[in-house]
């Protein structure tokens, strides 16, 4: 069985205007998602521990916001084909119930939920990764493993395979299976 690391942020739901509209109550000067073009859009504007707070406080309430309307078709055809679908995101784990019940109640098919900070720890006996940050997608393209992700400004220039929505997405896993068969 092929096991795939699924990205929940931008990768399965709309983090990115989430996250501005709470991060700009702290400094009403940060840009606006279309204008985040390095991973590390906030540094200037807010700190790091304002970031991950707020960051906390919205995968604790994720229940509130919906996926992408191709996140369960997309999860589903992935377990339909034989994935081990691991769903990976960094979030502290205190999110952990939070994280599992929005995955539930929206249907959202997975074998296992991982939070941390580091999820190069996943990839040994992983055949791919479907995530939106650059780093994630090095660290995989050195690792060895297929790589893909949804296109964002703070991905784009980046040389890694993205795409506009998750069909695109598993059009492209879909090619990788039968190249790699």
């Amino acid at each position: 069985m092929r096991k795939i690391i699924v990205d929940i942020d931008n990768t399965l739901w709309d983090l990115a205007p989430v996250l501005y509209e709470e991060l700009k109550k702290f400094n009403p000067e940060l840009p606006s998602p279309s204008h985040w073009y390095h991973w590390d859009f906030w540094r200037g504007y807010i700190s790091e521990r304002v970031l991950y707070g707020v960051l906390r406080d919205i995968h604790l309430k994720q229940d509130t916001f919906a996926p992408y309307p191709d996140a369960e078709p997309f999860l589903a055809h992935l377990k339909e084909e034989g994935f081990y679908i691991i769903i990976a995101s960094h979030r502290e784990k205190g999110t952990f119930d939070a994280t599992r019940k929005w995955l539930m109640i929206n249907d959202l098919s997975f074998n296992e939920v991982h939070l941390s900070y580091d999820k190069t720890v996943l990839f040994n006996k992983c055949w791919a990764i479907v995530d939106d940050s650059p780093v994630t997608l090095e660290k995989a393209r050195v690792a060895g493993i297929v790589r893909v992700g949804l296109k964002n400004p703070w991905n784009e220039k980046e040389k890694h395979p993205l795409f506009a929505n998750l069909v695109e997405v598993l059009n492209y896993l879909q090619s990788q299976c039968t190249s790699n068969s």
